[in-house]
């Protein structure tokens, strides 16, 4: 089945394991029936020096029309903040990809680099965090003056029905107890709304146990008990900032990928780190983050989730045998970009041609 995949490479280190993605990409159409034809879509702060826009009409097109984004990462440290990296929300609510997926796994190879490993973590860390991806603050409506800056938190009860009702749906899909919901309502008239909603869509999930968290004591239950959690539901705001605390727990920001997904339609697959400049072109940049996201796209895009387990298991063989410099280990060899993709590659190239 043929497939068009439609690629950002972005700025910074963004092409660097957007490359190592599309490695992976390869590897799959070379021993299954996909077959992958990949189109450059241009976007960041690269493509705004040259053209004056962060996000090309031309690009933005061949977005739509494809069945899948692979995103790097975006922004350039002699641009001000915004102007390269809103070309993310551009994609996002020109999309409607009001599901943002973000998984944080602890893989036991990596335990002795979790900053946790000397206090009880249980069974290990392996959480979903569903994030609403469109509305709240990251909206962007608002203002700045010169004294003075604005920007409104708003929540439908639309985009709160259907992220929470994807999360329950996910956490039946993956076989979780509970789904925790995490809001700041003893505050927040949003919050309010939402935890409203939270406990209306629960009710349809009898099997299903709820959790109310506030946001400050969640981020301090994430350090103290993260084994704890599996399906976690938030705000736009809130997400974005608990699912960049848990990535560190997992020894590293390189590690985590996500999903910017509307269930059915074109949705975008990215890493979670920055474009990190002051690495870029080193070839030590970690490119498990992107591998993952191809992983994602397998699954919610494509709906193979055979093939995204292979490439999971993948990633977990190669940790046993090498690391990128930020996850190294003495007793391992470390690897470059390249080094720890053609590693992965040749793990989960065996794995389907068993």
């Amino acid at each position: 089945m043929k497939k068009i995949i439609a690629i950002t490479r972005g700025d910074g280190c963004g092409p660097e394991v957007v490359n190592e993605g599309i490695k992976i990409l390869k590897i799959i159409s070379q021993f299954t029936d996909y077959e992958f034809d990949y189109i450059d879509a241009p976007a960041g702060g690269g493509v705004w020096k040259e053209f004056g826009t962060n996000l090309p009409e031309k690009s933005f097109e061949t977005i739509k029309n494809s069945d899948a984004l692979l995103f790097g990462a975006i922004g350039l440290p002699d641009l001000p903040p915004g102007v390269a990296e809103s070309a993310i929300l551009k994609i996002r609510q020109g999309l409607d990809l009001y599901v943002n997926l973000r998984p944080v796994k602890l893989y036991d190879i990596l335990r002795d680099n979790c900053p946790l490993k000397d206090q009880f973590i249980g069974d290990g860390i392996d959480i979903t965090f569903v994030r609403e991806n469109t509305e709240g603050i990251y909206k962007n409506i608002g203002k700045l003056e010169k004294d003075s800056a604005e920007n409104l938190m708003l929540y439908s009860r639309k985009g709160c029905e259907r992220i929470i009702k994807f999360a329950f749906d996910f956490a039946v899909r993956k076989g979780h107890k509970k789904v925790t919901s995490v809001d700041k309502a003893n505050i927040l008239k949003t919050s309010q709304l939402w935890r409203e909603v939270f406990h209306e869509i629960g009710e349809s999930f009898p099997t299903i146990e709820t959790d109310d968290i506030y946001i400050d004591a969640f981020c301090q239950w994430l350090t103290r008990a993260p084994f704890k959690f599996q399906t976690v539901v938030t705000g736009n705001m809130f997400g974005d900032i608990i699912s960049d605390e848990g990535a560190f727990l997992i020894g590293s920001l390189g590690m985590a990928s996500s999903g910017n997904i509307h269930p059915g339609k074109v949705s975008m697959y990215e890493p979670i780190h920055g474009s990190a400049p002051d690495i870029a072109g080193k070839g030590i940049a970690n490119p498990i983050g992107t591998i993952l996201s191809v992983k994602l796209m397998m699954e919610e895009s494509f709906n193979s989730f055979e093939i995204g387990n292979e490439i999971d298991s993948a990633v977990e063989e190669a940790l046993h045998e090498g690391r990128t410099v930020e996850i190294k280990s003495e007793k391992l060899k470390t690897l470059s970009t390249i080094e720890m993709g053609d590693l992965i590659g040749n793990k989960l190239r065996s794995r389907l041609k068993a």
